[in-house]
């Protein structure tokens, strides 16, 4: 009798469970994050589930590379993802894709569900908006910073609490690590081509350069100061040899082989897993100004199906919502920093690890005005592609910087031409 007081108690605690599952309405969110970011944001869509009832958020992180394509592809297949993510500078190529969250077929969102832009970084806030309307709320700021080996500075003869600041402090250093037995600089994180692009971006933009005119009617780079941030970074390999090209500075630098590293604060947990006795610091001016290269995640809506009700808008909007709230542990586990001002202000984060060794150097930079952003044209993943292609040929040493930024220069213009001429 008692076995069968007890089954019939766990059916209907079961029945109860899946009652109470079903009511939740499942919110898809795709993203295109993967490594520390992937972790990261699954804990907080894990947070976001546990911590109220109507909702459960099905989380698909995605492949870098394909993610637009694939995003903008769901749109017009009409099965798009409740939520997804967009860099700022993508909001050009994107928004036709995405739902205008002040004006969506719902109404306002952002009045509905209470989203208030005065909680948010003003200028992060402000690059969402296009054309007058808001595409986005911003999720962070991220940008690269120097990482360096504490340890291997003590063997050079450096002062690991004193990392370089400039040209001539990098170049000592340089040479006193590889003089020590190990690789000096890495440059470029794990040296993919648009990772090298960055490189050279930081070294152009510190010359005072810009990639193209205001109105993108031409590439602006093949000049004296894009050939000599291009000599610098291709010399840092070929003749300081400093590294080598084709290496992963990620690896290097994780198995304590590479004494300097410019990456990302997306780096942080592995550079922890890893065991390094590591320090963070700004980019070195190695120029005249004190710029890295920098972007942001934004949280979007994309484009509903025709059979989507307004409610379904305001549903995604809600959980929109609440994944931003929690995105202190997007700062805590990401290495990122996060746009919403009481995440960013959050004490947990303050006082942790995280802050103390990396994002404060992150958030002295955002706030000295380091942070320049990619091209923001329509076309600026083919923009970008015809530059990486061209910046890595040069890096390699397969053809010269000259013949590296006019290539570069004549395929965006091309690009541009084309574009330009369709839009008459």
């Amino acid at each position: 009798m008692k076995k069968l007081i007890l089954s019939i108690l766990m059916i209907a605690l079961l029945l109860t469970f899946a009652t109470v599952a079903q009511a939740k309405k499942t919110i898809y969110f795709n993203t295109l994050f993967h490594s520390g970011d992937a972790q990261a944001m699954e804990k907080i869509v894990k947070l976001v589930n546990e911590t109220q009832k109507d909702y459960y958020v099905d989380l698909t992180q995605g492949q870098w590379e394909n993610y637009y394509a694939q995003l903008f592809n769901a749109v017009v297949a009409g099965n798009p993802p409740h939520l997804g993510i967009c860099h700022t500078n993508m909001f050009p190529s994107m928004k036709d894709a995405l739902t205008p969250l002040d004006k969506s077929p719902a109404g306002n969102l952002l009045k509905i569900v209470g989203i208030d832009k005065n909680n948010y970084i003003p200028q992060l806030w402000k690059a969402a908006n296009i054309d007058g309307a808001q595409y986005g709320v911003p999720l962070d700021t991220h940008m690269w910073a120097m990482w360096y080996n504490k340890k291997i500075f003590k063997e050079a003869g450096l002062d690991p609490e004193k990392p370089p600041t400039n040209l001539e402090e990098l170049t000592k250093a340089a040479e006193a690590i590889k003089k020590a037995g190990y690789y000096a600089v890495h440059f470029a994180e794990d040296a993919l081509p648009r990772k090298i692009m960055r490189a050279w971006y930081i070294f152009y933009w510190q010359l005072g350069g810009e990639l193209f005119d205001k109105n993108y009617t031409k590439a602006t780079f093949n000049n004296s100061r894009g050939l000599r941030a291009l000599k610098f970074l291709v010399d840092s390999v070929l003749k300081y040899k400093w590294n080598e090209p084709g290496t992963d500075g990620f690896k290097q630098f994780a198995s304590g082989r590479l004494g300097i590293l410019f990456a990302g604060n997306w780096y942080y947990p592995t550079a922890v897993s890893a065991g390094i006795d590591f320090g963070v610091a700004p980019i070195p001016k190695i120029f005249y100004y004190p710029k890295t290269w920098g972007n942001s995640h934004n949280l979007v809506i994309p484009k509903l199906p025709k059979t989507a009700t307004p409610q379904d808008y305001i549903d995604a909007a809600r959980v929109l919502k609440l994944i931003s709230e929690k995105s202190y542990l997007w700062g805590l586990y990401g290495g990122h920093m996060p746009a919403y001002l009481p995440a960013k202000q959050n004490k947990e984060l303050l006082e942790s690890d995280t802050w103390k060794r990396s994002l404060s150097v992150f958030s002295y930079m955002a706030e000295k005005g380091y942070v320049h952003y990619p091209p923001d044209h329509p076309k600026a993943a083919e923009l970008e592609q015809a530059i990486q292609t061209n910046i890595q040929l040069a890096y390699n040493g397969s053809i010269t910087p000259e013949e590296a930024l006019k290539r570069a220069e004549a395929e965006c213009n091309r690009i541009l031409a084309e574009y330009n001429a369709q839009k008459k």
